[in-house]
């Protein structure tokens, strides 16, 4: 579910706030140390957080956890997978995810 989150997250950065933290900074009132712990692989993702977020950021309720067909199926083979590869596929994406 963290990675979930951490994917949702880095993609409404990406389109609602077109790659500006400080943007979203402002809009979520949140600290930049705080998004990096939400966006750092190594940190929870908890619920409160989420649940924060979805409301400052006036998203639906869920939107954090809420997942297509398609996405569920991924995240289940995904949990399948052994922790190192979890990890270096994480850190590819953070890789995509992360602003020029």
């Amino acid at each position: 579910m963290h990675a979930l989150r951490r994917q949702k997250l880095s993609a409404l950065l990406a389109t609602r706030f077109h790659g500006n933290r400080s943007e979203l900074l402002n809009a979520a009132k949140i600290s930049a140390g705080r998004l990096s712990q939400l966006l750092d692989t190594n940190e929870p993702f908890g619920d409160v957080a989420a649940r924060n977020l979805e409301s400052r950021l006036q998203l639906p309720a869920g939107y954090f956890d809420s997942m297509d067909a398609r996405t569920l199926a991924f995240a289940l083979q995904f949990e399948r997978l052994p922790p190192d590869i979890k990890a270096r596929w994480e850190e590819l994406v953070g890789l995509l995810s992360t602003p020029k």
